[in-house]
C-alpha cells in the first residue's frame, strides 16, 4: 500500500512554498499571510470542559497560543489540501488585493484551526 503523498511548507525570501514529491506550489508572501491570519501569533479559543483533558496544555484563560510560522513549517499537508489551493489563482486578486491562492490557503488553515484540528471542515 502507497502512503498518501504529503507535502511540507519552506518559507524562502519571505514567500511560502508547498513542496511536494515532484512540485513545488507557491502560496504567497509570509507578509500577506500574516495580514490575512491576523498577526504573528494565532489563538484557539476551547470550552471549559474541553480544556481539562489531559493531552491538551491550555492558558488559564482556555487557550492556546502559537506562533504562525512555526506552525504553517511544522504542518504536513495532504494531497486533497493543497489540490484545493492549486486550483486558486496567484495572479488575480481579491478585494483587498491579496492573491486568490493566498487568501483561500488562509481560509482553510484557519478553519481547520478553528475546528481543532478536525479536518473535516
Amino acid at each position: 500500500m502507497t502512503e498518501p503523498l504529503r507535502y511540507d511548507a519552506t518559507i524562502e525570501d519571505g514567500t511560502l512554498f508547498l513542496e511536494g514529491e515532484h512540485e513545488r506550489l507557491e502560496i504567497g508572501q509570509m507578509s500577506a499571510i500574516l495580514e490575512l491570519v491576523g498577526g504573528e501569533t494565532y489563538t484557539l479559543e476551547y470550552e471549559p470542559r474541553q480544556s481539562t483533558v489531559s493531552w491538551l496544555s491550555t492558558d488559564e484563560d482556555d487557550t492556546i497560543t502559537f506562533d504562525v510560522r512555526d506552525a504553517l513549517v511544522d504542518w504536513a499537508y495532504t494531497e486533497a489540501f493543497v489540490a484545493n489551493v492549486r486550483e486558486s489563482p496567484l495572479e488575480r486578486t481579491d478585494d483587498d488585493g491579496h492573491p486568490i491562492r493566498t487568501a483561500v490557503f488562509v481560509d482553510m488553515v484557519t478553519a481547520i484551526w478553528d475546528s481543532k484540528g478536525d479536518v473535516t471542515v
